[in-house]
């Protein structure tokens, strides 16, 4: 009999990695000429098809009910933790590295448990106190703040990066009254209809930027919006039926490494020693943040659906 344990770490690692390959997508996009306001709204939409798709096949429309109650909190998980965190995440995508895009993504632990203590009155406690202090210890090291006259990235573009993180974190925050009585496919559906209006909005002076692309570009613009989004969501909700939520969020973290290397290897980023101890520093807090108290919100549960 196969190890359930071992079937969760390789269901969530799967979905991980292939979260880890958007920024490299996105940047043949924009090479092509996609605006990310575009390509994001057309992810949203083409993904909110593919799961409402999935979700009356599998369990029948009975299963979008939900009470009105329930779109107080349902309404800003989609604007923000879709909506604002799509357009954050990959307009720093498009303005600096991808390896350093996703390590800046990866504050949200940070900002779940800041956000938890302030809010919902988690214990934050030393090991996380020592987690918060790896992950911007580690975040300083990336993007060169030791020495500012020579930043990596610009400072708008950094405080995208951590607001990313934010936006990302709050679903977390946003999901919590709904996720004790509403499936993960449930909730995705209205988060990423919600989140599909605003990135609608959003990208509609950018729209034509998807007129007259190679059909290339058309297949990976579906692959990011089926394959990263639904496919994902399904392996990472499977993994984490078999994992504690803290446990596949640290698996989770081959996330920024998948991402690293193909800018790395493919993209020709640079990678310099320090970026390489300030990913490593990020990861532990990340990882460390799982440890603790007992905590109402993972940070790790952030990524169960957002992406």
């Amino acid at each position: 009999m196969i190890n359930e344990r071992l079937v969760g770490v390789l269901a969530v690692g799967a979905a991980a990695s292939i979260w880890g390959t958007l920024g490299y997508f996105a940047k043949l996009l924009y090479a092509e000429g996609v605006s990310f306001e575009a390509l994001v709204a057309f992810r949203a939409v083409i993904g909110w098809v593919a799961v409402l798709t999935f979700l009356t096949l599998a369990k029948g429309l009975g299963s979008l009910r939900v009470a009105r109650r329930d779109l107080v909190f349902l309404a800003p998980l989609g604007l923000v933790g879709i909506g604002a965190f799509y357009l954050l995440y990959f307009f720093t995508v498009r303005e600096s590295a991808v390896g350093t895009a996703s390590i800046l993504l990866y504050s949200s632990p940070a900002f779940v448990t800041l956000l938890a203590w302030a809010f919902l009155r988690e214990p934050l406690g030393l090991t996380r106190v020592v987690a918060l202090g790896l992950t911007f210890a580690g975040i300083g090291l990336v993007v060169g703040a030791f020495d500012l006259g020579a930043l990596e990235v610009t400072p708008f573009v950094l405080a995208t990066g951590l607001l990313s993180g934010l936006t990302y974190g709050l679903y977390s925050i946003f999901g919590k009254p709904v996720a004790g009585h509403l499936g993960p496919a449930t909730v995705l559906s209205y988060a990423l209809g919600f989140g599909a209006v605003l990135l609608v909005v959003a990208a509609f002076p950018t729209l034509g930027t998807l007129a007259g692309l190679p059909l290339w570009s058309y297949a990976l613009l579906f692959v990011l919006a089926v394959v990263h989004t639904t496919l994902a969501f399904a392996l990472y909700t499977f993994g984490l039926r078999r994992l504690e939520a803290g446990r596949a969020a640290i698996v989770a973290t081959v996330e920024p490494v998948v991402a690293g290397a193909l800018g790395v290897f493919l993209l020709g980023e640079e990678l310099t020693t320090l970026k390489v101890l300030g990913a490593l520093l990020v990861l532990s807090g990340a990882a460390l943040a799982q440890v603790g108290p007992g905590t109402a919100v993972s940070p790790g549960k952030a990524s169960e659906a957002s992406r």
